[in-house]
């Protein structure tokens, strides 16, 4: 058999409710030589049931019924990837149907790049448009506070094999895997942002729990890295930072409008913006004549986010 161009990792963990939408979206894609690895891991819901009902032989589902958490599964699909590319996709989101189509083409004419990733719709319940992440474009606005985050969102990464194989996840890190990664690689790597959008990002709900353990997770991974935080000023001003954000969060949360909480490049979508999203997902959403369980609301049109936000 030949191998792919593409290989898309979409390892996935009690995602019974929106995994069926994610893989009809990569199913949908313009360009269609890719292989799909669907790894379950150790789910206890209906998930590789639903893995299982689409019947093309570019979908690879395994599970051993462990739970061995996302890092581990990541690199599992990274040593079974046999593509020349390797994408990321989680099973709650939802692709464009150029995305792949895209960020091949800007890989394969700028070669320097070893990761890519674009715009996003963010969304909530019922496919809400709530607002457009609209993040710097080139390596150096995307890495310049490497200690504060760098705005490549992981479900839209899109690199090659290699560059994965040599920069593997930490399979220590239950939380911010990405994060992780990125500070480790950065200084060696060359990152881009395409412009457009090409992902719909689900954000539903946020727990204060986890967004305490991410705090505390990427303060870790930070004072891991040589040089970062070499002196005692430095490590307070990145607790300050650190702890401002969280109580931010918090206020979000317990104020009730946790989807309002605040991103680098936030933007309110355009018109057309709305248009296409709301299009993709009543395609999605009907698959032809075979609905799924999310239905899309006509009063939902309407985003939320109208002015830029700070990152959370």
């Amino acid at each position: 058999m030949k191998d792919p161009i593409i290989t898309i990792a979409m390892p996935f963990y009690n995602s019974a409710a929106t995994l069926e939408l994610s893989i009809r979206s990569l199913l949908n894609q313009s360009y269609s030589d890719f292989e799909l690895l669907l790894c379950d891991d150790g789910s206890n819901d209906q998930g590789l049931e639903i893995a299982h009902s689409f019947d093309d032989p570019r979908l690879v589902r395994w599970s051993d019924g462990r739970r061995l958490h996302l890092a581990a599964r990541l690199n599992e699909c990274i040593d079974r990837a046999r593509g020349r590319y390797l994408a990321r996709m989680d099973a709650d989101d939802v692709a464009y149907p150029d995305r792949l189509a895209r960020q091949l083409a800007f890989l394969e004419t700028h070669t320097e790049v070893d990761l890519c990733s674009a715009g996003a719709m963010v969304f909530g319940r019922r496919g809400r448009p709530l607002w457009r992440f609209s993040p710097a474009q080139d390596h150096a606005g995307i890495t310049r506070s490497p200690f504060r985050g760098f705005p490549l969102w992981h479900p839209l990464w899109m690199g090659r094999t290699e560059w994965f194989r040599r920069w593997r996840y930490d399979e220590t890190a239950w939380l911010a895997q990405d994060q992780e990664l990125l500070l480790r690689s950065y200084q060696l790597s060359r990152f881009a942002n395409l412009p457009e959008v090409l992902l719909g990002y689900r954000r539903e709900r946020v727990t204060l729990r986890k967004l305490f353990r991410y705090k505390l997770l990427h303060i870790e991974y930070v004072s891991r890295q040589p040089g970062a935080v070499s002196n005692g000023w430095q490590k307070l001003q990145l607790l300050a930072v650190s702890s401002a954000r969280f109580g931010a969060n918090c206020a979000a949360v317990l104020g009730g409008f946790e989807h309002r909480l605040g991103h680098q490049a936030a933007e309110a979508p355009t018109t057309s913006e709305l248009a296409r999203w709301r299009n993709l997902w009543l395609l999605l959403s009907t698959w032809y004549g075979r609905p799924s369980s999310e239905t899309f609301l006509p009063s939902s049109l309407l985003p939320i986010a109208t002015k830029k936000h700070e990152r959370a």
